[in-house]
């Protein structure tokens, strides 16, 4: 898949999705990395999706954003991509 299918699948989905990087391989995607405000996407060169949930972490003296701690990738089918046929 070329790199425009991807982003017309991802915006598509209508969330407001921002794609972070795109790994290619021989000019096809293999890799697409992405994020909602909690939330990261990764999906693989079929449009298939995995997402991780974002903690923020801040430090006990004055509140401050420390650093974003991420939890381990699950299959996440409502990411899915659906591709047009043409």
């Amino acid at each position: 898949m070329r790199t425009k299918d991807f982003e017309k699948a991802i915006d598509a989905l209508n969330l407001g999705i921002v794609i972070d990087e795109m790994k290619l391989r021989h000019s096809n995607v293999r890799q697409v990395t992405g994020h909602l405000e909690n939330e990261g996407i990764i999906w693989n060169g079929k449009g298939e999706a995995f997402s991780t949930s974002f903690e923020e972490k801040e430090s006990e003296d004055n509140g401050e954003l420390v650093g974003v701690l991420g939890r381990s990738l699950k299959r996440n089918r409502f990411y899915d991509l659906k591709f047009e046929r043409l």
